[in-house]
């Protein structure tokens, strides 16, 4: 597949699913009471679509020049890295959950510390697979997607803390 479309297609997708979010986040917050999502908390689910989106649209802008999508996957690693700390950090804090916040944290960052260091490093032959480090940056793109998928299903069906609910 040739990358442009791919990028172009991840682009499309994740704003697609930012707008879905968005939504999602103004239905649960027309509700009264404590079962309204936090502002923090719908934010940081949104960056989880808006980075992949946002890089996606960057790679497509000269494809031939490597230093423009290296920066840009490099920044939306180290900002996506630390939005997945403050994310379960977030669902720690305001759910009663343990288990999904701390699989988004053993996941994510590894996945984003691996988008930033394709970017910054040649990958040592052996381990492209044959790929480019475009393509890499692709195929982590895509776990990316999936995992920001998941977190905005478990923050918009996961109730307030039990002690939130009865205050």
């Amino acid at each position: 597949m040739d990358q442009s479309a791919f990028y172009g297609v991840v682009s499309a997708i994740n704003f697609t699913l930012l707008g879905l979010w968005w939504v999602a986040v103004k239905d649960r917050s027309g509700h009264a009471g404590n079962e309204s999502l936090s502002p923090r908390t719908a934010y940081l689910v949104s960056l989880q679509f808006v980075i992949p989106g946002t890089v996606s649209l960057l790679a497509q802008v000269a494809p031939d020049v490597a230093a423009v999508w290296r920066i840009a996957f490099a920044l939306a690693g180290v900002v996506g890295a630390v939005g997945i700390v403050l994310l379960s950090d977030e669902i720690r804090r305001t759910s009663d959950l343990r288990v999904a916040p701390n699989l988004f944290r053993l996941v994510g960052v590894p996945l984003y510390v691996l988008v930033v260091l394709v970017a910054l490093f040649p990958v040592p032959s052996g381990l492209d697979f044959g790929l480019s480090p475009i393509q890499i940056e692709a195929m982590l793109l895509c776990f990316l997607v999936f995992l920001g998928v998941q977190e905005a299903w478990v923050v918009s069906m996961t109730p307030p803390r039990r002690s939130d609910r009865q205050a």
